[in-house]
């Protein structure tokens, strides 16, 4: 990519500039996209690698007229062909060939072959959920990280409360689920009735979400979350209750043991809880 840079010695030469882009794009959107191909780490489904393979190829292909142009352009003035160009077209060309090849093998073969996409995987819905809490903690300090514009970074969303952790979370959940209802009624409990952080009605999934801080530590934590487990277990569109309990700072002493004492798989009930970034 550094060799066939104008600066090198090709000096100018028609679509330089797009043409030395192309060989820039080659390498890094093959670093940056295609270095993992893990499912779902990195692509969500086995379908969207394939989708993105297909962009690249077609991306590749937009360049070809620089290189076509180009060409034509110095043969009419008899003038010698840079090394870059046919150097670069060849790359481009031999890449898309393999693209091709990869996207064909993919979609003929991903359901027979457990090899050709390492492994087809479809996660449940309680994975997906997972998933996404895991990466929570990342993405909002990720967050932090903007742009400065004159010296002061953008405006980001700063956890600083339990809203700020619905707020994100809202966000990364759809990723995978369209119909995201928060702030549903649940029926009353010990003569309360409390609203439900998300309700994933078609997927019959309550989240319920928590931040810890001084006064919400384990003993505060474990007895909020066992009058919900009792709350959710009464609500019709409740099959599954996620609890997740956002510790930054961790101050919970004990999640395993919050965890093992809500914990509940059955078929008529499941209750878990998530307490991150502690575990």
């Amino acid at each position: 990519m550094n060799e066939y840079r104008p600066l090198k010695g090709y000096g100018e030469f028609p679509n330089s500039s797009h043409i030395v882009q192309c060989m820039r794009e080659i390498t890094h959107i093959i670093a940056d996209v295609f270095g993992d191909l893990s499912i779902p780490e990195k692509f969500s489904t086995s379908e969207d690698l394939i989708s993105q393979a297909k962009n690249f190829i077609d991306h590749l292909k937009s360049f070809e007229s620089y290189f076509t142009e180009a060409v034509e352009d110095l043969t009419l003035k008899s003038k010698p062909i840079p090394v870059p160009i046919p150097t670069i077209d060849g790359n481009r060309k031999r890449t898309i060939e393999v693209f091709e090849k990869f996207v064909k093998l993919a979609e003929t073969e991903s359901n027979q072959r457990e090899g050709i996409l390492t492994k087809i995987y479809n996660p449940t819905d309680i994975e997906k959920i997972e998933n996404v809490l895991k990466r929570f903690h990342s993405v909002a300090n990720q967050l932090k990280n903007r742009r400065k514009e004159d010296g002061i970074s953008r405006k980001t969303i700063i956890i600083k409360d339990e809203y700020d952790v619905q707020d994100l979370l809202h966000g990364l959940l759809k990723i995978h689920f369209d119909d995201i209802r928060a702030e549903e009624w649940n029926p009353s409990y010990a003569g309360s009735s409390k609203r439900s952080d998300f309700l994933l009605k078609k997927e019959k999934i309550v989240i319920e979400v928590k931040k810890t801080r001084n006064g919400l530590k384990d003993k505060q934590i474990g007895e909020q979350l066992i009058i919900d487990k009792a709350n959710y277990r009464k609500h019709s569109d409740c099959k599954v209750l996620i609890c997740f309990v956002y510790d930054p700072e961790l101050l919970i002493k004990n999640p395993i043991g919050i965890k093992n004492d809500l914990k509940e798989v059955n078929t008529e009930f499941t209750a878990l809880v998530y307490i991150l970034p502690n575990e």
